[in-house]
C-alpha cells in the first residue's frame, strides 16, 4: 500500500471566494454532499472558509471516522463552543483519558436494570402532560418535545422533588443556554444572548450545586443516578469534585433538551405524515399497552413496528445530519491523502439515503427493519453516533421515544396542521422541523384493550 503523502489530495468541489463552500453547507449540507458524491464519489473535498475538509460518505468511511477518533482524529477543538457552558475537559471537550473514565462512571446508569428502573418515572412525566391537554386542541411539538424530554431526564438523574421545584424555570434556563452558544464570534464580547445565557449558567450552577451539597450530606436518602454519581471515583481521586458533577447533570439534561427531542419530533412528524404506518402503530399500542394507557419495562419491548417508525425517521431526518472531526495526523480515505489539519466531515444525512444500502432509500419505509428486509446493518444508520462516542444514552432514549409516542397514540387523534412540516437547522447545527411546529389533537374514545 502507498504510503499517505504519496497518494492524491480529495478532488475539491469548486466554491466561492473567500467562504468557498461554507454557505451551501450551513444552507443545505445533504443537497452539496450529493453534487460532491455525484461527481467524485464517497471521499471528496470541500472548504470551509479557510478551512479545507474532506467529507466522506458510506458505511465503511463512517466506520473509520467513528473508530478512528481519539487516534487519527479529534474532536475536543470542534466542540470547543461548548465550553463555555461545560469548560474544556467534560464530554465532547475531554481528552481520552478522561472521557474514558466519565463513560465509566455514567454508562452504568443507562444500561441493564437502571434501564428498567426509569420507565415508572418517564410515564409518570408523560401522563402528567397528556392530563393538561383536555379534550381537543392543538399543541407545538417543537416546544413540548423540549420541555417533556428535558423534565424526563430531570426526573431520572435528580428525581421528582428536584423537577418539581425548578418547574417550568428549567426550561427557560436552558433555553437561554443553548441561545448563548457560537460557533465564530469571540463568546466574551457583551452581546446580550452571551450575558442572558452567562446569568443562565450561574442560576443552574447555583441550585444543582445545592443540590449536590444536600445529597453529599445525606447519602443514605436517595438510590438514583445522582447518588450513584456522587460515590463514585474519578481517575485518582476518591469521589467526583462538586463542580464536575454539576457540569455532567448539565451536559446531560442539555443533551436531551437538543438531540433526543429532535429524534422524537421527527418520529411523530413521518408518523403523521404516513397514514397507514400510523395506523399501523395505533393499532400495535393498543394491542400492547394495558387499560390504564401506562405501558411498562416489558411491553415496549413487544412495540416492534413503532420502533421501525422511529428508526426510519433516524435514517431520513438524522438530527445530527454531519458530524466533524479534526485530523490529527496525516491518513488515507480511499484512495486519497487527507493531511493533518483537515477537517474530517461524515456525510450521514447522505449515507443514510444511498441506494446500494436502502431499497428506495427516499421513501418511508419502516418495513426496511423487518426481519425479512434487514436493512440495518453496522454503520448504515448512524444518528446516534458510532464507536467509542456512540451516544451513552441510546437505549434510555428510544424507550424515551417510545413512550411518549405509545402514551400519546393510545390516548389522542393526532394530525399536523401544516402536513409539510418544513426542516429548518437551528442554530447549533441540529435539523428539526421548523418551529412552530402544531399538532392538532382529539381525545380518542374508549379504547378496548
Amino acid at each position: 500500500m502507498n504510503p499517505p503523502a504519496s497518494l492524491p489530495l480529495p478532488p475539491m468541489l469548486p466554491g466561492l471566494p473567500l467562504v468557498g463552500n461554507a454557505i451551501d453547507f450551513r444552507r443545505d449540507a445533504l443537497g452539496l454532499f450529493r453534487k460532491g458524491y455525484q461527481r467524485f464519489g464517497p471521499v471528496f473535498g470541500i472548504r470551509l472558509a479557510r478551512n479545507p475538509a474532506v467529507v466522506l460518505v458510506g458505511p465503511d468511511l463512517l466506520r473509520l471516522f467513528f473508530e478512528s477518533t481519539d487516534t487519527l482524529l479529534s474532536m475536543g477543538e470542534i466542540y470547543s463552543f461548548l465550553e463555555p457552558i461545560l469548560g474544556d475537559k467534560v464530554l465532547f471537550t475531554a481528552p481520552k483519558r478522561e472521557y474514558d473514565e466519565q463513560k465509566r462512571v455514567m454508562l452504568p446508569a443507562f444500561h441493564g436494570k437502571k434501564l428498567r428502573s426509569y420507565v415508572g418515572e418517564m410515564t409518570a412525566e408523560v401522563d402528567e402532560w397528556l392530563d393538561t391537554l383536555g379534550p381537543h386542541g392543538t399543541f407545538d411539538l417543537c416546544e413540548v418535545s423540549q420541555q417533556l424530554t428535558m423534565n424526563v431526564v430531570a426526573r431520572a438523574i435528580l428525581g421528582e422533588p428536584f423537577r418539581r421545584r425548578l418547574g417550568p424555570e428549567l426550561a427557560s434556563l436552558f433555553k437561554d443556554l443553548a441561545g448563548g452558544l457560537e460557533f465564530v464570534l469571540p463568546t466574551n464580547l457583551p452581546l446580550p444572548r452571551f450575558i442572558r445565557r452567562d446569568r443562565a449558567l450561574r442560576k443552574l450552577r447555583e441550585i444543582l450545586g445545592a443540590v449536590v451539597r444536600e445529597r453529599r450530606a445525606n447519602p443514605d436518602a436517595h438510590d438514583d443516578f445522582l447518588q450513584a454519581l456522587l460515590a463514585a471515583s474519578y481517575l485518582d481521586q476518591p469521589t467526583i469534585p462538586d463542580e464536575k458533577v454539576v457540569t455532567f447533570v448539565l451536559g446531560l439534561i442539555f443533551g436531551g433538551r437538543e438531540n433526543t427531542s429532535g429524534h422524537l419530533e421527527w418520529a411523530l412528524v413521518m408518523l403523521l405524515q404516513h397514514p397507514d404506518a400510523l395506523a399501523r402503530a395505533v393499532a400495535e399500542v393498543d394491542g400492547v399497552f394495558g387499560p390504564d394507557e401506562r405501558p411498562d419495562y416489558d411491553s415496549l419491548r413487544s412495540l416492534p413496528w413503532l420502533e421501525a417508525c422511529v428508526k426510519e425517521a433516524e435514517r431520513l431526518r438524522p438530527v445530527t445530519h454531519t458530524l466533524l472531526r479534526l485530523a490529527a495526523q496525516d491518513f488515507t480515505a480511499g484512495d486519497y491523502h487527507v493531511p493533518k489539519g483537515w477537517l474530517v466531515v461524515a456525510g450521514i444525512a447522505l449515507s443514510q439515503r444511498l441506494p446500494a444500502l436502502f431499497r428506495d432509500p427516499e421513501r418511508y419505509d419502516p418495513e426496511r427493519f423487518s426481519p425479512e428486509r434487514d436493512e440495518d446493518k453496522p454503520y448504515h444508520i448512524v444518528g446516534f453516533g458510532g464507536g467509542g462516542h456512540r451516544c451513552w444514552a441510546a437505549a434510555f432514549v428510544n424507550n424515551e421515544m417510545k413512550i411518549m409516542l405509545g402514551m400519546l397514540l393510545r390516548r389522542y387523534e393526532l394530525s399536523l396542521v401544516d402536513p409539510a412540516a418544513p426542516a429548518k437547522l437551528n442554530d447549533i447545527g441540529v435539523l428539526r422541523p421548523a418551529p412552530p411546529c402544531m399538532v392538532r389533537y382529539r381525545r380518542r374514545a374508549a379504547v378496548v384493550a
